[in-house]
């Protein structure tokens, strides 16, 4: 009777063992094991990689979404009477998704000797293609360097920068560059989101490419568009020839670029760190 009251008692505690320490069977682990989080196909890594032509770079598609890369026909000035706001050297683009009513996110590489040769019609416009090519190399060493108030920028544009904040170099791969924030400014206009920008402009180390990017932002104390007052200022569109005047509206756009200065990285949408990610991870190889 003892004898059978011990085995029982075995069993028992054998049950007790099993019920805190499953026997887990073959097709038990396999149930277990499918049902692991896994990366969906519709869900977006946190780094992507590009690569296309030589060129090659990470950034995070959860932020700028997709990229289209592409090569560009070189475009050069047909007539020395036009306005050159077409001209561009043959380059490879890459245009995201990111984008504004007014401009997208971008990256391009280009041989920067090829900005002159597109002005060969003009040896004047030639001459200046030049000098812009020492300049951005003298601001590549020296980020507080400014012809007429302005950082070098190659391509024509028919605009100007109301002030550059947040200035500073920047390595990629490869080469060396400059960064800078500044509203694209036409004709007396006060900043607003519609043209606020980040730039990247820089040079491969063995200077022969040319690498230019841009990326829209915004700030929240600023307009989204075209606006004539801010902040209890208001453009004297007739007085706007007055020394006084005249110098009371650039100073204006100078304390916003001081602001912007100050912001935080994170304070800009999107954060400015994303673009200097993406930028440090640049290689042109060829």
């Amino acid at each position: 009777m003892f004898k059978y009251l011990f085995i029982i008692g075995l069993v028992f505690v054998s049950f007790l063992v099993q019920g805190c320490n499953p026997v887990i069977s073959q097709n038990s682990k396999s149930e277990i094991k499918s049902e692991t989080p896994q990366l969906r196909k519709d869900e977006v890594p946190k780094q992507q990689k590009v690569e296309f032509k030589g060129v090659s770079f990470s950034y995070d598609p959860q932020i700028f979404g997709k990229v289209k890369s592409e090569e560009v026909a070189e475009r050069p000035l047909e007539d020395e009477t036009h306005k050159p706001s077409y001209v561009t050297p043959k380059q490879r683009l890459f245009a995201f998704e990111l984008a504004t009513d007014f401009s997208e996110m971008y990256l391009t590489v280009s041989l920067i000797n090829d900005f002159p040769r597109m002005y060969a019609i003009d040896p004047l416009s030639v001459k200046g293609a030049i000098k812009d090519n020492e300049n951005l190399r003298k601001v590549l060493k020296d980020k507080n360097f400014r012809v007429e108030n302005q950082i070098p920028y190659l391509p024509f544009t028919d605009a100007s920068q109301s002030f550059q904040a947040k200035v500073k170099h920047c390595n990629f791969q490869n080469g060396q560059g400059i960064l800078f924030l500044t509203f694209w400014e036409t004709q007396y206009e006060l900043p607003s989101n519609r043209q606020l920008r980040y730039v990247f402009e820089g040079l491969t180390n063995d200077g022969k490419y040319y690498v230019l990017a841009q990326m829209p932002v915004s700030v929240a104390f600023l307009p989204e568009n075209d606006t004539e007052e801010f902040e209890g200022y208001k453009i004297p569109w007739s007085k706007l020839k007055d020394e006084a005047e005249m110098k009371r509206f650039e100073e204006v756009k100078k304390e916003i670029g001081k602001r912007l200065e100050n912001l935080k990285p994170n304070e800009f949408e999107p954060n400015l760190n994303y673009f200097e990610e993406m930028i440090s991870s640049l290689k042109v190889e060829k």
